[in-house]
Order: structure tokens, then sequence, then C-alpha cells
């Protein structure tokens, strides 16, 4: 996967069941094929029903544990979701996935769910390190629908970018107070060099984390390197992303569309690579 660099390259690379197949196979089993359940390698074949039955009875598939586990859709258009869903800066709705797979509009959500979930599970213990800027912003989210008319939410969401390693966590706020920040912060930041915000008075516990530099944004956006450019940046990407691709997002899943871009954002240098990194985070 590392040196396919294209969907049209992806679309042959995967174009049948097989393929998609021996693909698992080598990422799951680099060093042969291998039981889930009790680690050991004598399995046998059963080509007719393409599964492995173990010496301790177990019976597996290549797909056990994926996101496509058990799911009557075929690899290859699984493999073009989740191309899709990686190769796409500012994200893929499901209508255009439900164009492109040819599918239904339910089918394709679901897929996209999946996916999600897998890249959501790739972020799980990755915490921010170094130089990291920290900043807040509200999203407008459905909130579902009330007497007839859809209901809007203004959800509260906390961005963190390390300058040091790329990697960018986002996470939903159930209100923007002390204690919010403070989870928020244990659950995403490792070992901090520096910490950079803006000079909310709600940032200034943060020099427990390390050194604490602030940012007047009413004089200026920078005061040299003290700014948090790269989280604002990541901000601005993601509102145009709802409006121009998805127009807008439920409440209730706007953290799997938050995990979503992190990931991306999180591993842009590794683009090629992106279809495995989902495939790993199953």
């Amino acid at each position: 996967m590392d040196k396919i660099k294209s969907l049209v390259e992806a679309r042959t690379e995967f174009a049948t069941q097989e393929k998609c197949e021996e693909h698992l196979a080598r990422k799951h089993w680099p060093n042969g094929v291998t039981c889930p359940r009790c680690g050991s390698k004598d399995v046998t074949c059963m080509e007719s029903r393409r599964q492995w039955q173990c010496g301790c009875r177990y019976q597996f598939s290549v797909t056990a544990g994926a996101v496509f586990h058990r799911t009557h859709m075929d690899l290859p258009r699984w493999f073009m979701a989740v191309w899709l869903l990686c190769h796409s800066p500012k994200g893929i709705s499901g209508k255009q996935i439900q164009r492109e797979l040819g599918v239904t509009y339910k089918t394709a959500w679901y897929m996209a769910k999946r996916i999600r979930w897998a890249m959501q599970h790739n972020l799980v213990g990755g915490l921010v390190t170094g130089k990291v800027e920290i900043d807040e912003a509200v999203i407008k989210a459905d909130g579902g629908k009330a007497t007839g008319n859809v209901t809007y939410q203004a959800k509260d969401v906390l961005g963190f970018v390390s300058r040091t390693t790329g990697s960018l966590r986002m996470c939903v706020l159930d209100r923007l107070n002390h204690a919010e920040i403070t989870r928020a912060c244990t659950e995403n930041l490792g070992r901090v060099q520096t910490i950079y915000t803006d000079e909310a008075s709600r940032f200034a516990f943060l020099r427990q984390y390390g050194l604490h530099r602030t940012v007047n944004h009413w004089l200026s956006y920078a005061n040299g390197a003290t700014h948090v450019n790269h989280v604002e940046n990541a901000w601005s990407l993601f509102k145009r992303g709802l409006v121009g691709v998805f127009h807008h997002v439920s409440a209730k899943y706007l953290q799997e569309y938050l995990d979503e871009f992190a990931f991306g954002c999180s591993h842009r240098g590794e683009k090629s690579a992106l279809v495995d990194l989902v495939l790993a985070g199953c």
C-alpha cells in the first residue's frame, strides 16, 4: 500500500476479493497465519469457506476484528471507502460515498461510521507532546428535530496541536469550564515542553504542565514564536469541511468527525500509508 499514491492505482491493486484478502493477510500476519485466540501457527486453511481452523478448534477469517468483519459488502468497495475517507482532506460525505461505490445511502453511512471508528481507535493513547498549542472553538451542530424543525446546538470543542510531532487532537466539551478543560488536557497531553494559548483566564492553570506562553489577540495574532496559528488553521479547515462537504453534522456524532479530521492531519506526511493505518486501528 505504501507505493499506491492514486485512486486509479488503488482500484487496480484491490480490484478483487482475493487481492484484498491477500493484502490483509500480509498486514495481519507478516510472519505467517496465526490464530487470534491462542496465537498458534498450527492452522489449516479451509479454502472453500475462505477461513482457517486452528488446533484449538477456533475458526477465523482474514477479516476477523476488522471494520468490515461480518458485513456482506465486498472488500474492494470497503477498501475504496477507506481510501476515499483517508485521502479527502476536508472529509467526504455519505452521499458522495454512495455515488462513488454504487451503494445505498444507509450502507454508505454505515461504512463511513465504521471507518471513523477505526480512525478513532488509531488515535487512542497517542498523547500530544513537545511544544503544544491549545485553543477552543465553537461548532454549530445539528441537535435534532423539535416540532418539525431542525434545532442547532453550539458545541464547545478544544484542540491540541503539537509543533514538535505534528499530531492533532480535538475533543467535544460538555461546557467550556475549568473541569472540562482539565479533563481534556488529562486525556490528551503527554510530556509537554511549552504550551501556547491565548490570554483567556481559563487557560491559566496550564502552567502546571510546563512552560506556558500566551498571546494577546487584541494586540496581534503572534508575538514571535508565541501564537496558536497552527490549531486555529485546523479549526478553519474543519469548519470549511463542515460547510462545503457535510453542510451540517449531528451533535451526537460530532466527536467522530473531529477524530476523522485529527487522524488525517496527524498523519498528513504518510498519505500513501493511511489505508494501512486505518486497518491497523481495527
